[in-house]
Formats: structure tokens, sequence, C-alpha cells
């Protein structure tokens, strides 16, 4: 069985314990702890209940396989201050055990017609080198995910040999390439080398030709070809996680009856088994 993890990021309140049982009720190897933003990982107190943390889901054999960070760099007078941000996150990432830290790049925009920051790409990709360097200390890596101006497989490739670091890697969002019009054949021919991680989820575009964010749908009710997705990667190689993100948090549309976190969870992983064994039944099929 493939390794199948969930993002925490509509786990507000939950207990250590929560986690644990979700793990194993519904077949899930660990989780993607999502930052909240007010931790404060440099303080001794904060550092004892992570390890505390850890170690309980450590001796259920649970693993916490990143911690997505909400960075967002744009190579700008704040990201001397994020890079401290990221220092600490780096360590707790260490201290767990964790392979990657998330992080963002560019600007949010719903809209095409938003406006939007300049980006300094020289400073963004200095940025990067430090912070591989800090994350290479802690034996954790930097995932950029595909997300804002850096989306595509065609700008990350680029980057990726700017940066010119190998624990610099990918969390493949898998909508926000489609969002901006690349191909998952496209998207994996250019950085499938690269991908450490894979966020799951499914949506449909906007009828709204200005609307460059797509609506996000139950898995299998959207246009998202995840069938085809697993199986480009499973044929370059990926032995990486497939990490469900459900983003309720933000997306109302996501809040609707039979949408409840618990509910989404207990079909993910039969779901993506599905997908797999038709996938391997058409290979079989076709020898």
């Amino acid at each position: 069985m493939r390794n199948y993890v969930f993002s925490t990021l509509p786990c507000d309140g939950w207990e250590t314990e929560q986690f644990i049982q979700a793990c194993r009720q519904f077949g899930l190897r660990g989780i993607e702890w999502r930052d909240r933003g007010d931790q404060v990982w440099s303080e001794f107190s904060a550092k004892q209940s992570w390890r505390q943390m850890v170690q309980l889901l450590e001796e259920k054999d649970i693993a916490i396989v990143s911690i997505g960070s909400s960075i967002c760099v744009k190579g700008n007078d704040q990201d001397r201050q994020q890079l401290e941000s990221f220092r600490s996150i780096a360590e707790a990432a260490g201290i767990a055990g964790a392979k990657g830290v998330r992080i963002f790049l560019g600007n949010f925009a719903a809209r095409r017609d938003a406006p939007r920051e300049l980006l300094d790409h020289g400073a963004i990709v200095r940025w990067l080198q430090a912070a591989c360097d800090m994350a290479e200390a802690e034996g954790t890596s930097v995932w950029i995910e595909t997300h804002n101006e850096y989306a595509t497989g065609r700008v990350l490739r680029g980057l990726l040999e700017e940066v010119e670091r190998p624990n610099c890697e990918i969390i493949y969002d898998i909508i926000h390439p489609l969002e901006d019009g690349e191909s998952p054949e496209e998207t994996i021919a250019l950085i499938g080398d690269r991908i450490a991680h894979v966020h799951v989820k499914d949506g449909v575009p906007s009828p709204d030709p200005i609307q460059h964010a797509w609506k996000y749908t139950r898995l299998g009710e959207g246009e998202i070809p995840l069938k085809q997705i697993c199986s480009l990667l499973d044929q370059r190689g990926y032995r990486g996680n497939y990490s469900l993100e459900w983003e309720s948090k933000w997306r109302s549309e996501l809040r609707g009856e039979g949408m409840a976190f618990e509910q989404v969870l207990e079909v993910y992983v039969p779901y993506m088994e599905r997908i797999f064994d038709s996938i391997m039944h058409e290979r079989g099929r076709q020898r």
C-alpha cells in the first residue's frame, strides 16, 4: 500500500490522541503538520511540548512527515524575518524527523486581475539557498509548493537549477499547475525527479475567466485527472506521500453536508487504493 497521510489544516483543537485514532482508524501512516503561525518554536516550553507529541506519535508508529509553514517569500524586506522563522521551524522538523518544511513563493491571487507585488527572483534564489543550508543542518529539506507564480514545472525547473541545492524539493499540489494551464504530463516531465510530496484534492475551473482559482470539490467529483497523475508518478518511481489536503478552513465549498473532515478521511484511503488497483490492472492487461 502507498504512503497515505493527511494535512492537519482542518484539525484545530485536536489533541494528540485524536491524530493517533484517525491514523489507526483510517489506515494513514502519518500527518503533515500545519504550522498555525502562532507557534514560537524557539521557546523552551514549545520545544518540550513538541517533543512530547513527537514521542507519543512515534510510540504508535505515526510519522510527522513534514511541517507546512505559512512562510511566503517574495524577495522583499520581510524575507529576513521569515528566514529566522524558517530556522526555528526547521529545528522542529529535525526534532520530529520530518523530511521537509513547506514554503510558498510569490503572490496569492484568486483572481487574474488582483494586484500583485513585484518579485525579486534573485533575492528569492538567495533566500532559498540560505534556507536549504539551515535545513540541511537539521537533517531536513525545503519543500516549495506548486503555487502562485511558481506553480508550474516550467518555472520551477529553472528555479531548482539556479538554487543548486539537492534538498530543495517540490510539493506537487495537483490543482495549481492546472489552474495555470499546465498538464500533469508537462509538470511531471519537468519536475518529477524533484517531487517529494503530493497534495491530493479535486476541483473544477470557474466559469468566470477572470477567476484564477478553481472551485474545490470532494474527491472524484471534480475534473482533476487523479488517476492519470498517480499513474505518471508511479511510472517515474515516486514513492513519497500522498497527502489529503482538505482546505475547509479556507474554502466554504468544502463545508457542506457530508464534508466533515472525519467523513472525508474515512473514504480517502479506499478511494486512492481503488485508483492504484485500476492502474495496476490496466498495466497487467497491456502486457
